[in-house]
């Protein structure tokens, strides 16, 4: 997530290279045509391209506010996992009967949170795509007893996996006479609101925005591009500056670019896009939280953002 409040012309280059190479040459051949091949002959109403602009920019705006939707409910997902996650440790650690209370049993509840941590953790690298098995060695197995993580590896949905573990804790928990039916429940009830939030978050993650959006939308920019110089640059010539047209041309089809490039980076939240959902920030606050609650010694820092970017 992006939290600098100034623009970076490095990374806007980065990304947008081509796009102004593309219209630069656009520009250049206009430019060239009418200094050296006579093109004037070349008539494109400026109406036609004026009215393949504003639907662009229609498509645009679209687009992109579908885009954010789909950004702002990743959001919220991971916003109800950070607030189930605290309530599943606070039911674990004192819905407990005291009169039942052992070492063990806080043990029982205190590994009922280490999967929880093993949870979130989890489900941030599966949404990113990511399956090096140090990075899950570091981030998911150290919360997990190591018969637990192996038997986790072989696994398609590891996500699903650690809430079933999570489950069966929790059954050991009420077998134990540890609590009442009715605290059980409750915490059944979490784990499945949980699973709710992964199967919400699953849905954004495996169905992209309708294709033909990026088609066409790509197809029309660059039309628009192509054509905009010769639509223009009998106006530039009548004010003796013809070659104007080519970085006006730049600029312009550089701003739909714009567009459509921050459209598809929101519609995507965990990419690990510079404009995703923070899903490292988020959890290390939540393993922040935890860990305070069944007083683990080794609590990480929160994370800070790294050149303006917030991970």
């Amino acid at each position: 997530m992006i939290v600098r409040r100034h623009l970076r012309l490095d990374k806007t280059l980065k990304f947008s290279w081509k796009n102004i190479l593309f219209s630069s040459i656009c520009g250049g051949i206009a430019c060239i045509g009418h200094y050296y091949l006579d093109t004037n002959s070349i008539f494109i109403p400026p109406a036609v391209v004026a009215i393949l602009g504003t639907a662009l920019a229609v498509l645009l705006g679209f687009r992109n506010s579908a885009g954010y939707e789909r950004w702002w409910e990743a959001r919220e997902i991971w916003g109800g996992i950070a607030s189930e996650s605290r309530t599943f440790t606070r039911q674990a650690m004192t819905i407990v009967d005291p009169k039942n209370y052992s070492d063990e049993l806080w043990e029982v509840a205190a590994s009922a949170v280490k999967q929880q941590l093993a949870w979130v953790n989890a489900m941030r690298l599966q949404l990113r795509g990511i399956t090096d098995t140090g990075i899950w060695i570091e981030d998911v197995g150290q919360h997990l007893p190591e018969s637990d993580f192996e038997m986790l590896l072989s696994k398609e949905n590891r996500v699903t996996h650690i809430g079933m573990i999570n489950g069966n804790t929790i059954k050991e928990l009420q077998a134990h006479d540890s609590m009442d039916i009715f605290s059980y429940i409750q915490m059944d009830d979490t784990i499945t609101r949980l699973t709710d939030l992964q199967g919400r978050a699953e849905k954004i993650k495996n169905t992209p925005l309708p294709r033909p959006y990026d088609y066409y939308t790509l197809a029309f920019l660059g039309l628009f591009t192509l054509l905009f110089p010769f639509a223009f640059i009998e106006d530039f010539t009548a004010v003796g500056v013809p070659w104007g047209i080519a970085p006006v041309t730049v600029v312009v089809s550089w701003f739909f670019y714009q567009l459509y490039a921050f459209g598809y980076a929101l519609s995507n939240p965990f990419e690990h896009f510079e404009t995703d959902v923070p899903l490292d920030a988020i959890c290390r606050e939540i393993e922040i939280d935890l860990k305070e609650v069944i007083s683990e010694d080794s609590i990480p820092a929160k994370l800070q953002a790294v050149d303006g970017v917030l991970t």
